[in-house]
Parts: C-alpha cells; sequence; structure tokens
C-alpha cells in the first residue's frame, strides 16, 4: 500500500480523523439541500465550484500535517458564531434568498473550524476560506456594481479591436452598433462570465506557490486584466462574425463554445505569466518547483494523525451545531411565497394630470436582460411640449438574484456619465412624502435629468442595498419577494437650467406616484 493511502487510512482512523470526516459530511448535505452544489455544476458563473472546492480541500490535506496543530477555540466565540450562523440560515429559509445559506454555510464552516484550533487553524485555513468565498454567488446588486466598470473596459477594447481588423462599429456604453445589427454586451455575457472562475483559479496558484508574498499577490490579482483583455478578444470576433454576415455565431452553443475556448487561452496566459514570474523572480528552475505542497515522512504523518484528539465537549457540541443545522435546513423546508394581485403595466393610464403617454418597447435584447415579470415604458408630453419618460419594471419574485438593475449600472452601460448623485423628496405618495435619487447625467453635449426608487410593498427605498436587506423583513413578515424598479426621466433643454428640469420632474412625480399601488401592489 502507498504511503499516500496509508497517511489517508491512519487519519481517518483517528478520532479527530472520524469527526472531521462526519463534519464535512454535514456540511455537504447542508450544502446540497441549499442549492449549493447545483450552483457550483450546473451555474455558468460558478460552475467550476465544486472542483474549485474539492482541490482547496485536497491542498489543505497535503499541508495538514505541517501546520499549526490545533489550539483550544473560546466557548463563548465558538457559541455566537454558531447562533449567527444558524440566524443567517433561518434568514434565508424564511425569505426564500438562497446568499445568506450559503454564506450561513460558508461561516459555519469557519466556526467548526475555531472551535476544533482556535485562530492558529484559522490562519493556517485562511487562504482556503478565502478562496471558497471567492466560490460563494455574489448578491445583487454588488456583483453588477463591481463589475460594471470592467464591462464598459471590455466593450472599448473589444470596439479598438474591430476597428484594427477593419470592422466598422459604433460605441454607446456596453451598446455595440454593427450598422444593421447590434449587440448588447450584457452583464451575463461581457459581463465577465469567467472573472470568477479564472480569480479562483489564481487564487488557489498563488496559495500553492512557494514564493514571495507580492508575487502571489501578482498571479491573483493580474487574473482581472487578464479577463478583460480575453473577454475584449472575443466581443471583437463575435462582432467581426457579425460584420461578415455570420450572425449565428453570437447564439447557442457555438456562442458558449467560443465563451469556454477564451476561457481556456486566458487560463493558459496565466500559466504562463506565474511561470515567467517564478523564472525571473525565484531561484527556481520551472513552476513545478515552485508549487508546494510538502509531506512530512511517512512515520511523522502516523505519529501527528494518532497524536490528535478532540476533547467530548468540544465534539457534543459541535455535533450539536451541525445537528440544529440539519433540522433548520430540513425541517423549514422551502415556503410558498404570495404573488399579489394586481392589474397589468399595460393597461398604466396613457393621461396622468394633464400628461399624455405614447407607449414604447424596449429593445428585445435589453427587455431579455432585464428579465423583468412586467414592464412599462412610455413617454409623456405636457401642452407646453415638455416631455417625461417614465418606466416601470416589476419582478413578482426577487428570491434567486432576478432583481431590478441599478440605473447607476445600466445608464453608463448605455453611454451615458453620471454626473451628480442627490437625493429628491417626492410628495403625493398616500398623502405622504419619500426620497428617491436625483441623477443628473450626460453624454456629449446632451443632459438629462433622472428619478429613481425601488417599490417592495408599501415602502420605498433610494438604496439597493438597503432594499435588499429589508427584502428579508418583507419575505418573513408578509411571505411576498416581489418589488419594482421605477425610473423617471426628463431632457434638460439648452435654454433650461437643473432648476427647471428639477421642477418638471418632482411635479409629475406628485402625480404619477398616485397610480403605482394599482400596478405595483402595496
Amino acid at each position: 500500500m502507498s504511503m499516500e493511502a496509508v497517511s489517508l487510512i491512519d487519519k481517518l482512523k483517528s478520532p479527530l480523523g472520524m469527526f472531521l470526516g462526519l463534519t464535512l459530511l454535514a456540511l455537504m448535505i447542508i450544502a446540497y439541500l441549499l442549492g449549493l452544489l447545483e450552483v457550483w455544476t450546473m451555474s455558468e458563473e460558478y460552475g467550476h465550484g465544486l472542483m474549485a472546492a474539492a482541490l482547496v480541500g485536497y491542498l489543505v490535506y497535503q499541508r495538514w500535517d505541517d501546520g499549526p496543530g490545533l489550539d483550544s477555540g473560546n466557548l463563548f466565540l465558538t457559541i455566537v458564531l454558531a447562533l449567527f450562523s444558524l440566524l443567517l440560515l433561518v434568514a434565508s429559509k424564511f425569505s426564500g434568498i438562497s446568499v445568506f445559506g450559503y454564506y450561513a454555510l460558508w461561516l459555519l464552516s469557519v466556526t467548526v473550524a475555531y472551535a476544533l484550533g482556535g485562530f492558529r487553524l484559522l490562519r493556517f485555513l485562511l487562504v482556503p476560506f478565502l478562496i471558497i468565498l471567492l466560490l460563494i454567488p455574489l448578491p445583487n446588486p454588488i456583483g453588477p456594481n463591481l463589475t460594471a466598470q470592467l464591462q464598459l473596459w471590455s466593450s472599448m477594447f473589444g470596439v479598438w479591436f474591430i476597428r484594427l481588423f477593419g470592422g466598422s462599429v459604433y460605441l454607446e456604453g456596453n451598446v455595440l452598433d454593427m450598422g444593421t445589427t447590434q449587440l448588447l454586451v450584457a452583464e451575463a455575457c461581457a459581463g465577465l462570465r469567467y472573472l470568477f472562475p479564472l480569480m479562483s483559479l489564481g487564487a488557489i496558484a498563488g496559495y500553492m506557490l512557494n514564493t514571495a508574498l507580492w508575487l502571489r499577490w501578482f498571479v491573483f490579482l493580474i487574473t482581472v486584466p487578464i479577463t478583460v483583455f480575453m473577454n475584449s478578444l472575443r466581443i471583437a470576433v463575435t462582432g467581426i462574425l457579425v460584420d461578415m454576415g455570420n450572425e449565428e455565431h453570437t447564439e447557442g452553443f457555438l456562442h458558449f463554445f467560443e465563451g469556454w475556448v477564451v476561457f481556456i487561452v486566458a487560463f493558459i496566459i496565466l500559466v504562463g505569466i506565474a511561470w515567467l514570474l517564478v523564472k525571473v523572480f525565484t531561484d527556481h528552475d520551472n513552476l513545478m518547483e515552485a508549487i508546494a505542497y510538502s509531506k512530512q515522512h511517512e512515520g511523522d504523518v502516523r505519529k501527528a494523525a494518532s497524536s490528535q484528539s478532540i476533547g467530548g465537549l468540544k465534539a457534543g457540541l459541535l455535533l450539536g451545531i451541525a445537528v440544529l443545522a440539519l433540522i433548520t435546513t430540513v425541517g423549514m423546508g422551502q415556503r410558498e411565497f404570495i404573488i399579489p394581485e394586481r392589474q397589468s403595466l399595460n393597461e398604466f393610464p396613457m393621461r396622468i394630470a394633464g400628461w399624455d403617454s405614447r407607449v414604447n418597447r424596449l429593445p428585445s435584447i435589453v427587455e431579455a436582460t432585464a428579465g423583468a415579470s412586467d414592464y412599462y415604458i412610455g413617454d409623456f408630453q405636457n401642452d407646453q411640449g415638455e416631455m417625461v419618460n417614465a418606466y416601470i419594471s416589476y419582478y413578482e419574485t426577487q428570491r434567486h438574484g432576478q432583481v431590478p438593475h441599478s440605473p447607476k449600472v445600466c445608464l453608463p452601460g448605455g453611454g451615458w456619465k453620471i454626473q451628480s448623485n442627490t437625493p429628491v423628496t417626492i410628495t403625493g405618495w398616500h398623502g405622504g412624502e419619500f426620497q428617491a435619487n436625483r441623477l443628473l447625467i450626460g453624454q456629449g453635449e446632451q443632459k438629462i435629468l433622472t428619478y429613481y426608487w425601488l417599490k417592495q410593498g408599501g415602502k420605498m427605498f433610494n438604496d439597493e442595498t438597503f432594499a435588499r436587506f429589508d427584502l428579508v423583513r418583507f419575505a418573513a413578515m408578509e411571505s411576498r419577494t416581489d418589488g419594482a424598479l421605477i425610473r423617471l426621466v426628463t431632457n434638460i433643454g439648452r435654454n433650461e437650467g437643473m432648476e427647471d428640469a428639477d421642477k418638471r420632474l418632482s411635479g409629475f412625480a406628485t402625480d404619477f406616484v398616485k397610480h403605482l399601488s394599482d400596478y405595483v401592489p402595496d
């Protein structure tokens, strides 16, 4: 029998090994019940998760006997961490927001590590835990907000490549106008679908390298510009094919395949950069020599495995935490959520207090990207010829990250630059008032004023993050997760100031909000 097999058997036979095995099994069951394993196998952005988690686990196993040993975690802090994990888990089950459950599982794993080995073990496992954190989907709107600027850079570099090869293209934000065809560099596509897989691989590579700390960080951080560059190249190739009349290359299997080819090439570039850095800045002859997961001799392994144990009180506490987590996950099951009755936005009033509307439709590609259950977009005009554009996107459920897209992300994606962002008070909502966001944006010489806010039940929000947190209360107390984004826009004329546009938009908003409740339920 090989030394590897003997080492593994000895570790599993030890009290600590058996307990860790049972704990890992319990965590895997919880991950399955929460749907994280499905995300790690089926998601386009995080489908690498199971493989990456298994690789991290293997690296930890390889280094376990070189670790700092086990310390004694503080009992009170262990209980506090465990209770907070369970609270997050309960919030996830009550609200139906999966990401809270994922973070609860991660924190539960940290709690187990701390209880087993205190801060010494946590320091040893710090990087693996941070890598696992990269494998958890970012909640909306954090993910789109973080990648919005990277999307714009990808689009700009993609256009540069298209023009370099003689293509004709006009760029407005993330929309590529090819003359006969418009390509929207959507969040799921240009949006750096392979950024998180490549960042995870870069983090694992940095963890494995036995080099200076700056070099390991460089290998991790270089994944961002590599992804942007390769995604720009992908956009360019797609645009050139469309310019040549091969629009079928932008859809279906070939589109997916081209994406994975780009990811593989990006990974090869990452390996090449790591090899070059190791060759130039270290004494290692090649990349493999710089990879460190050293092991002790067989006798030392057996000694270490047999000497590690776990006390009865600590084992009982951790077992209780695992059982409570399993009971919470299984016992609460999947809640039924209410989809309230309402009128369709197709029936939204054509006339509001002297303003007559002309209903529009979004381009199909933008409509699909927004993913709303129902929406309204129309231009209102009064007798003086003044115009206000109104947009409502309604979502029956926001449980699985399908939330309204923030104008602070979408407007720059359309080529607009945000010049100011200040709060504004809107009156007329059930006789009261609420605060919305007021954006002054520009594109060339054109300037427009925008009001926008979120509505969830009977509450209005001008902060997207706060609205996401309130969604937990909304789901738990009212069994609903529906919501909407409301946006009002008006142009600032050449002979107007911002005060004139503000007065026009504020007056329209006061009358507009009186009609919302029938279409976006309180």
